[in-house]
């Protein structure tokens, strides 16, 4: 991810970061997870299928002594949500580009229907033009939508319980 795109995402939660629960999903290196634990985070969860690619997200958080504040979990998703548990203040859904948008729908539907997103939490999903994705369902409220070139990056929170 861009920094000056990791830097606005960082921008639009503000204070919402420290000594949040993370969960970040299609992980990568864990470039989000690792930046928010950075930033005063209480605890991340990665998620990240590869698994070479997840043993350098453990690499990246023992150099950074940060291995103690997080797990990682290498799984598929949708799946791979059944491996993490409890609420989470924030979750970073940063897919790759081709991803299917029928996995997508079912990954936000696990999310809200899980509650796994704290009432006062955001999801921040990092999208790409020509492959756009508004979450299906009525639980799901955008906050903030900003476009950067070949990303866009959409906030997200559920809605109240009506």
């Amino acid at each position: 991810m861009l920094d000056r795109v990791k830097e606005s995402l960082f921008e639009i939660i503000g204070d919402a970061v420290e000594e949040a629960r993370v969960l970040d999903l299609f992980a990568g290196v864990g470039t989000l997870g690792i930046e928010a634990l950075s930033r005063g985070a209480e605890s991340a969860d990665f998620v990240e299928c590869h698994a070479p690619t997840a043993r350098y997200i453990e690499t990246n958080l023992k150099r950074a002594h940060l291995e103690d504040r997080a797990k990682v979990h290498v799984a598929r998703l949708p799946g791979g949500l059944k491996r993490v548990k409890g609420e989470y203040d924030l979750i970073f859904v940063d897919p790759p580009f081709r991803i299917e948008k029928r996995l997508l729908e079912e990954i936000f539907r696990r999310i809200e229907q899980k509650r796994m997103l704290a009432s006062e939490g955001y999801l921040v999903y990092r999208g790409y033009p020509g492959n756009e994705f508004e979450p299906t369902g009525s639980g799901w409220e955008l906050v903030e939508r900003r476009d950067y070139g070949d990303s866009a990056v959409s906030v997200y929170r559920l809605k109240e319980c009506e």
